[in-house]
């Protein structure tokens, strides 16, 4: 078996991912993914109705929409980060730092498998795909069948995805319906009626 510079490359991509995965810990490279994630869903599902909070200060909407997008990722990075940091503190304390290196290193591979696979997906969409090294690298096969797959459950997943508001106030609470007043009266008495003495 002939490997070529590209299976070479992605072999180095994986054993970087792993070996950082085995430094930083399960905790803060599952979590710090996760962050980041939840960070482009909020954004996704905050930035326009944050980005009319600066419709009095910037005039360009879609300047608005950017600043609003930045800032959601920002405040949901900055409190994932604090999380990461007291649930990492807090594993080490146990003495569970071994288990949380050997599973962050499986991580970190798994992570490293899903950028090869975005890259093989871009070097599709380019000429660099009918180099020479790319049609004969060994790793070719397997990564444009896991890109395969993951296409498509990315379009069944996009499918999912609520719609974005329009506007703060969709997220206020309903009001609560006033209870109707049940006239106990019998027909034709007034109510001043039924007072007297």
């Amino acid at each position: 078996m002939a490997l070529t510079w590209i299976d070479w490359l992605f072999v180095a991509v994986l054993v970087v991912t792993g070996l950082a995965g085995f430094v930083r810990g399960l905790i803060r490279e599952a979590l710090g993914l996760a962050t980041w994630i939840i960070a482009l869903l909020v954004a996704r599902l905050l930035a326009p109705p944050v980005a009319d909070l600066f419709s009095g200060v910037i005039d360009n909407p879609d300047g608005r929409l950017v600043l609003a997008f930045v800032l959601v990722i920002f405040a949901v990075i900055l409190l994932g980060g604090f999380v990461i940091r007291l649930m990492h503190a807090a594993v080490e304390w146990v003495g569970m730092g071994l288990a949380n290196r050997l599973t962050g290193a499986a991580f970190g591979l798994a992570k490293g498998g899903a950028m090869l696979v975005l890259a093989t997906i871009l070097l599709g969409l380019t000429p660099l795909a009918q180099l020479q090294a790319w049609q004969q690298a060994e790793l070719r096969p397997p990564f444009e069948q896991l890109r395969d797959w993951a296409l498509r459950h990315l379009e069944e997943w996009e499918g999912r995805i609520p719609e974005a508001p329009t506007s703060l106030r969709e997220f206020s609470l309903p009001r609560p319906e006033r209870p109707s007043v049940i006239d106990t009266h019998p027909a034709g008495q007034d109510a001043t009626e039924s007072i007297r003495p």
